[in-house]
């Protein structure tokens, strides 16, 4: 159980200062890429200004040499030397005119594709992968699949925290096989309905023992498990979907092709806690893969860090899910500068985690002031963490009741005392 520093419990069951200082490092990581992608926003600002300027003198220029060639292009009904050399003047500065343009424009779209928020995503994403690989946001949950009937291993997961969606790719190993139902749980019996030979489908007891598992996805609150006769890959099979509700169970056939045959069907009652257990012990057998995880993508609010037209949203949303902790830790803190936790281990004992809030902010002090705000904001920067400490006054002296006389410069100072 982990504890803040001044003993009361908190709320999460990790070691945050652990999080915290990731995130920090992580966050400041991906702020440098945002920065150099300002600078070059501002660049490319300048420089469409720039272009609007020299294209208004162009056209003044463009302006004035017409009107400076009218005359000669007049008053002659037969061309002349002199129109004709005009003519061609005006036409090779037309020329020349339009050529520059096109420079202009093509510099300066140059610098703006430079400056589009997709020219920083990528590097975003590798900065805060560290961050999502090893650890995660207060309150995530967590969706994975594993899948074994192609020709390779597939196994997924998605983390969902507030607006923030990481998708991530999963080291299927050592479960890069099926695995046979009993080496999960023993005494697996479901009830399907079978054609005899003669008359109406019956319900029939099968052990699924001998069956092995192919896939397996957790989703919120349910397991959907897809077993098959034997590991061939063209044999027949079962899928059973188990909520949190006795209810939300059910199973279809499976054709040898990996199509469901039919819809799904009602799980008897009486099999529906087998095939709960079932789905208890597969998720207890790979859930450690979602420790081996490679982050893929982030999506804020259904929209992928690729086309958001401010990838900073990312990051600063990541700190802005941390920061009502991270206060909390400061204001519980008992020392001075340092973001304290403590966690019992046991035998009347308690270890204490900690890191001094100067070396954070060591790491976001090289930011931007805005991009070290956000950091600010959570109670992180190397301040002090309480004002100083303000003794009370001493009570005021009673009031002599000696009476001073001054003297001359030439005299003694005389007291003259109470008799």
């Amino acid at each position: 159980m982990y504890r803040y520093g001044d003993g009361t419990p908190f709320p999460l069951d990790e070691n945050f200062i652990e999080t915290l200082t990731t995130a920090v490092e992580t966050c400041t990581n991906a702020f440098m890429p945002l920065t150099e992608l300002d600078n070059r926003r501002e660049r490319a600002k300048d420089a469409r200004k720039a272009a609007d300027r020299e294209n208004a003198r162009l056209v003044e220029f463009e302006k004035a040499l017409t009107e400076a060639l009218t005359p000669w292009l007049q008053g002659q009904q037969k061309a002349d030397s002199t129109q004709q050399i005009a003519q061609k003047v005006g036409m090779a500065a037309k020329q020349t005119l339009s050529q520059t343009r096109q420079a202009i424009d093509a510099r300066v779209s140059a610098m703006e594709a430079q400056a589009a928020p997709r020219t920083a995503s990528d590097a975003v994403l590798q900065a805060l992968k560290p961050f999502f690989d090893a650890n995660q946001l207060p309150k995530t949950t967590w969706i994975m699949s594993w899948d074994v009937r192609g020709n390779e291993p597939q196994a997924n997961a998605v983390s969902t925290s507030g607006r923030l969606v990481a998708t991530y790719e999963l080291q299927a190993d050592p479960y890069r096989l099926p695995i046979r139902v009993d080496q999960l749980a023993d005494g697996i019996v479901v009830h399907m309905m079978k054609k005899g030979m003669f008359g109406k489908a019956k319900p029939a007891p099968i052990e699924l023992g001998k069956y092995v598992l192919v896939s397996f996805e957790r989703t919120h609150g349910e397991h959907v498990l897809t077993l098959r006769e034997s590991a061939a890959k063209a044999t027949a099979g079962i899928r059973f979907a188990v909520g949190d509700k006795e209810k939300d169970a059910t199973w279809v056939a499976i054709l040898p092709s990996g199509d469901a045959d039919g819809e799904p069907n009602p799980l008897d009652f009486e099999d529906v806690e087998g095939v709960r257990r079932l789905g208890e012990r597969a998720n207890a057998a790979l859930k450690d893969l979602i420790q081996r995880r490679h982050l893929v993508d982030l999506t804020l609010a259904g929209e992928r860090l690729d086309d958001m037209p401010e990838p900073r949203v990312v990051p600063l949303e990541i700190l802005t899910q941390l920061t009502p902790l991270a206060r909390t830790i400061r204001e519980r803190s008992r020392m001075t500068g340092e973001l304290v936790l403590k966690r019992d281990i046991g035998d009347g004992r308690r270890e204490e985690l900690y890191v001094p809030r100067s070396s954070l902010a060591q790491q976001f002090a090289k930011l931007p002031a805005e991009y070290r705000r956000p950091f600010e904001d959570m109670g992180i920067s190397s301040e002090d963490t309480q004002p100083a400490i303000q003794l009370p006054r001493p009570p005021a002296k009673p009031a002599s009741t000696q009476q001073p006389v001054v003297a001359g410069p030439d005299q003694k100072t005389i007291e003259i005392k109470p008799e």
